[in-house]
């Protein structure tokens, strides 16, 4: 009788080390795939999702800007809703544009160069165009390009859209001619503005007559890097949680920003368990400048860094390009690639980090839906599947 008691102790004693040890540790575990019949969005960012303001419901879109030149929308279940033709959007502003998918009946295009907005419905008619420069005040109109981010971070909220403001290369000619200075000077010239310029543009009340505009968050590439530095890079941040959370290639760290002020509230750095995130800045000098400036392009193409950061309501998921390895004699096909994602709690605090092959999943399609965590599988011709991960 007190052998089976002892016995009966040690089960309890080993169950509940088991359930402790499930308590306090997460695993990030695929739960479904969903397929999609559409061969659209050659490019991950040509693809994303949205809940319909009006039906509440989740939606799924795949566009293609060049080719077919339509949306494809899908329910969460992967059937097939609509098609939405863009043709007419993109003939009148062009077709390098950033897209995202509010409702059925707000599409919102922003163009890269010309500084168009243009919102359509889900029958294609345009009910909505803002020329950008139109709105600004004469000593910032036409001086700044307003760059976009693509899918639903787009569209940051029901009130502001949030642009990464970037002086045109022109603007830095003076007024006693462009004769007077090279092609090195001018660089040296951009970059210093740039590096003093705001980094944000919004716009508020986008969709209506009482529109407004701000510029803000001047200094942010001062927490990166020095001065002549060459920094130019695609928008990095996120909309999320009522934030501004930008991140930069350069650097390992997110800056939390406040949306209404422009203020850095926090700082938080990254280590990844897997790989090195963020590389330097190049200086530039005047001599040599083209030379530096390849020895950087070929540096940000190796280093490890900092993709896309998502947002489920309880945690942000940081995805990593990992750093590139690959040794010059060694065969692509035979080289194993990998990204990972770094979750974090509400608070910044890191939770873990989770690995995935890049052979099985597209690192840059990520994703947040209703259901969790999704990324697109790679391979798959005739279909897009995505596989959705939970926390557990």
């Amino acid at each position: 009788m007190r052998n089976i008691v002892v016995v009966v102790v040690l089960l309890v004693l080993l169950l509940s080390s088991c359930d402790f040890k499930d308590r306090n540790e997460l695993y990030l575990e695929p739960i479904l795939d969903i397929y999609f019949k559409t061969q659209l969005a050659f490019y991950p960012n040509d693809a994303g999702c949205f809940v319909d303001f009006n039906t509440s419901k989740e939606y799924f879109y795949f566009c293609d800007q060049s080719t077919e030149r339509r949306i494809d929308i899908f329910d969460a279940e992967g059937n097939f809703i609509d098609t939405i033709n863009i043709k007419k959007a993109l003939n009148k502003i062009g077709e390098t544009v950033s897209l995202t998918v509010i409702s059925m009946d707000t599409i919102i295009i922003s163009s890269f160069y010309t500084n168009e907005l243009i919102a359509i419905n889900s029958n294609s008619e345009i009910w909505y165009y803002l020329n950008i420069d139109s709105v600004l005040s004469t000593e910032s109109k036409g001086k700044n390009e307003f760059w976009a981010l693509p899918q639903t971070s787009f569209s940051c909220n029901s009130e502001n859209l949030y642009y990464k403001a970037s002086p045109k290369f022109n603007s830095v000619i003076t007024e006693d001619g462009s004769d007077k200075y090279s092609i090195e000077d001018y660089n040296l010239m951009y970059y210093k503005k740039h590096y003093n310029s705001p980094y944000f543009f919004k716009l508020s009340n986008y969709l209506s007559d009482t529109i407004s505009f701000e510029f803000g968050l001047d200094d942010i590439y001062h927490e990166i890097c020095e001065e002549n530095s060459n920094f130019s890079e695609y928008p990095k941040y996120r909309y999320l949680n009522d934030k501004l959370i930008f991140y930069s290639i350069f650097s390992n760290c997110l800056f939390i920003i406040n949306p209404d002020n422009f203020e850095l509230e926090e700082k938080v750095e990254l280590n990844s368990k897997f790989t090195n995130i963020g590389t330097p800045a190049v200086v530039l000098s005047k001599d040599g400048m083209f030379v530096q400036m390849d020895k950087a392009s070929k540096a940000i193409k190796k280093a490890g860094r900092i993709i896309s950061v998502l947002y489920d309501e309880s945690y942000y998921y940081i995805v990593l390009k990992h750093q590139d390895l690959l040794p010059a004699n060694l065969n692509k096909s035979k080289y194993l690639s990998f990204f990972s994602v770094i979750v974090l709690n509400n608070d910044f605090v890191f939770v873990d980090e989770f690995l995935f092959d890049t052979k099985e999943y597209n690192q840059y399609s990520g994703m947040m839906t209703q259901k969790g965590l999704a990324f697109k599988k790679t391979n798959t011709q005739d279909e897009k599947i995505y596989t959705v991960f939970n926390l557990f």
